[in-house]
């Protein structure tokens, strides 16, 4: 914990919604409609569904065919990164800040409050080169991030009871596929949470101990309240952008560059 850290207030939210499309507009509208908040939290889960990274083609990345015949949902994230899967035994953490100082921000103490929190329970999980959380040398969150005029967006999924059969189904691509992305996924095994937390720990239990361990950085930590205009912006950013396929499926990485 930094002294600047400590002498900053910072607010959180966690999403009452497991609707993907509504959560990753909410979590845009965090990142860009709240700008005057330094610092913002966001705790969430989602249905079955896919997200890719900005600078990636659906087809390198999962098997479209197995996805349609599910009905899970595809989305295209702003961040950069690979492509994962959530689902109810997804935790999404997201960590929004601002710079003030110029020196830009330091990657290794974002997943911080996540290890922390894990940690009181006896589970070391560690952060790779690559970004992403390990337990066991296994691959428990991947993380991904993005900068617009020095403020950041970083978020990671956690791998807490999700269904890994599933998430290995849907992101083996047949051999016959050439089409590649800019940003490829890197492969890793994976492994869940759960298993190493004690008995009944839940997702609920999880993101208490992340809230409690992100209370001892700040000087306060408030539950953020909305106004009207939040949901009108959810609205129009899933249908004009996030459910788009348009955004979805663009030439990779000529989507909306703006964003």
């Amino acid at each position: 914990m930094t002294q600047d850290q400590a002498k900053t207030n910072a607010y959180y939210y966690i999403s009452p919604s497991t609707d993907p499309y509504y959560n990753i507009a909410l979590e845009d509208y965090l990142y860009r409609q709240l700008r005057p908040l330094d610092t913002i939290y966001f705790l969430w889960v989602n249905r079955p569904s896919v997200f890719m990274g900005r600078y990636q083609w659906a087809d390198a990345e999962l098997d479209m065919q197995y996805l349609e015949e599910k009905g899970i949902a595809l989305l295209r994230r702003t961040s950069g990164g690979g492509t994962v899967y959530h689902d109810l035994g997804n935790l999404n953490f997201t960590a929004i800040k601002n710079d003030h100082s110029g020196l830009g921000f330091d990657l290794k103490a974002f997943p911080q409050p996540v290890q922390r929190a894990l940690a009181r329970h006896g589970v070391a999980v560690e952060r790779s080169p690559r970004g992403d959380l390990r337990l066991d040398g296994l691959k428990v969150g991947g993380a991904a991030e993005a900068v617009n005029r020095s403020r950041m967006l970083y978020h990671i999924c956690l791998l807490f009871d999700a269904d890994l059969e599933e998430l290995e189904r849907i992101l083996t691509v047949d051999p016959s596929v050439t089409v590649g992305s800019r940003v490829a996924s890197v492969r890793s095994q994976v492994t869940n949470l759960r298993p190493a937390l004690p008995a009944g720990y839940t997702i609920a239990d999880l993101q208490e101990d992340i809230l409690s361990a992100l209370a001892e950085e700040h000087e306060g930590l408030f539950p953020l309240q909305f106004n009207s205009s939040v949901e009108e912006y959810i609205r129009r950013e899933r249908a004009e952008h996030f459910e788009h396929l348009d955004w979805i499926h663009s030439p990779i990485g000529k989507a909306k560059e703006g964003r």
